[in-house]
């Protein structure tokens, strides 16, 4: 039989995994729709996510439980310690990841004040450029009709749209690296889940660890396409010129999820979301 707190955790991360795909389906069909119903889309995705890695720490906590029960009845065998170490990567690469994503976050930030001061200069070359025409007001400024003044304010905002394509090349980068940590840290984890499945005795126990591995791995999967299309929808809406970022973010989740899961529900619904976005992607 299966540890106590392992059951209600693979019981608890099924229905969050469920739930999830659910959500992600809807949010990839409010794409189509009009932009309230893509709000209230996001909002819920959001708050199924929360929920999903919630159900996802609880089951990891119960397997390192389950094994460490396991672990001290079995007899340890010599040589490399492969699941140790593939978790050490995930650690790595998680963290890697949050770097890029705290990166990520100070580049939106220095994106929307380029945009801030842009959108000043330019307000202020157009109020400048009739009223110094004005012979009263040049001298009430003590400024001459060869005066600088509008050239500099050209100089900031060419300077200012350089700069923000900068920041928008930045960003894409970043987020992609971000998005491949995440995933390699996916990874690890599972090859450190199937070096632990291959290395313990084909007990009861084990069986209920393993197919925790697997609903687990599945947790993760779907959580992280979650995770990703919420971040492009949200990048999409500040950006507001369509959804380039969610469509290539669901194209991704339902290449991904159809090779895991198959022709189920969630994932066809996803197929279909895809095939009804508009090709601005």
């Amino acid at each position: 039989m299966s540890s106590p707190p392992l059951s209600p955790a693979v019981a608890s991360a099924a229905a969050a995994s469920r739930q999830a795909l659910r959500v992600l389906a809807g949010l990839a069909e409010a794409l189509g729709m009009p932009g309230t119903v893509v709000t209230a889309a996001l909002a819920e995705a959001q708050a199924a996510l929360e929920e999903a890695e919630a159900a996802q720490a609880g089951l990891e906590a119960a397997l390192v439980a389950a094994k460490a029960a396991e672990a001290a009845m079995a007899t340890p065998t010599p040589g490399l310690d492969a699941e140790s170490l593939y978790r050490m990567l995930a650690v790595a690469s998680d963290a890697s990841a949050k770097e890029l994503e705290q990166e990520l976050r100070r580049n939106r930030r220095r994106r929307w004040g380029l945009r801030l001061v842009r959108t000043i200069t330019l307000v202020l070359m157009l109020l400048c450029v009739p009223l110094l025409s004005l012979d009263v007001v040049r001298e009430a400024l003590g400024v001459t009709q060869e005066s600088h003044l509008v050239p500099s304010l050209a100089t900031v905002a060419v300077l200012c749209q350089v700069a923000l394509w900068g920041t928008e090349t930045s960003e894409r980068h970043l987020a992609t690296a971000a998005s491949h940590q995440r995933h390699q840290a996916n990874r690890y984890r599972r090859l450190a889940r199937d070096a632990a499945a291959a290395a313990a005795a084909t007990t009861e126990a084990t069986k209920a660890i393993a197919d925790a591995n697997v609903t687990l791995g599945m947790l993760e999967e779907v959580t992280g396409h979650l995770r990703t299309l919420v971040d492009a929808v949200t990048q999409d809406l500040e950006m507001g010129q369509g959804f380039p970022a969610s469509a290539r973010a669901l194209g991704d989740a339902v290449v991904a999820l159809g090779t895991a899961m198959g022709a189920k529900e969630g994932t066809e619904r996803l197929a279909r979301a895809l095939e009804a976005l508009p090709g601005d992607g």
